[in-house]
């Protein structure tokens, strides 16, 4: 065999062997990119239907405290369906959600508020507004994580009824 053509089938081979691997390597990059592109699209969707759902129940939350009546029982027994329910199903749904642990917590922290307005005895009017500005407040956190901005700060009522929260519970404890 001449050596021009040894030297001809040698190169056409490792041009060949070398657009194997290189198409190869290339369809391994592609498909991890697709399912690295395809994960990131599923935790979108989860945080979105999650954080939607949480907000959809906090909405209808609001809702059935604004129509509680003063002394009927069943709007009061609503109510706190609706808080279990609520509280249930935010659980569920967003502890799954990626990168929801800062936002878990200040909605929990708010949520803590809601049954506070017995314990400090406060009026059936009171109680409304005390329940009606708490789940606006878990309402504006949710609504900045889903539109994926910082969450905003704690606003100065909510501060307000914090300080109570802690007066109150400070006095529990140490009632002298």
């Amino acid at each position: 065999m001449q050596t021009e053509t040894l030297v001809g089938l040698i190169s056409g081979l490792g041009g060949a062997v070398i657009g194997a691997g290189g198409a190869l390597l290339g369809g391994w990059l592609q498909q991890r990119h697709q399912a690295k592109t395809a994960k990131q699209q599923r935790r979108e969707e989860r945080r979105f239907t999650a954080g939607r759902t949480a907000l959809d129940m906090l909405i209808r939350l609001r809702h059935v405290a604004a129509n509680r009546a003063e002394g009927d029982d069943e709007s009061e027994a609503a109510w706190v369906d609706g808080l279990v329910e609520w509280t249930t199903t935010f659980d569920a749904a967003l502890l799954v959600v990626p990168d929801g642990k800062e936002m878990r917590e200040r909605v929990f922290e708010v949520v803590r508020h809601l049954g506070f307005y017995e314990s400090l005895g406060q009026t059936h009017s009171e109680a409304s507004g005390w329940i009606d500005a708490t789940c606006l407040e878990g309402i504006e956190l949710l609504s900045a994580f889903l539109r994926e901005e910082p969450l905003p700060a704690q606003s100065r009522p909510f501060r307000d009824r914090t300080g109570m929260i802690e007066a109150h519970l400070r006095a529990r404890r140490d009632p002298s």
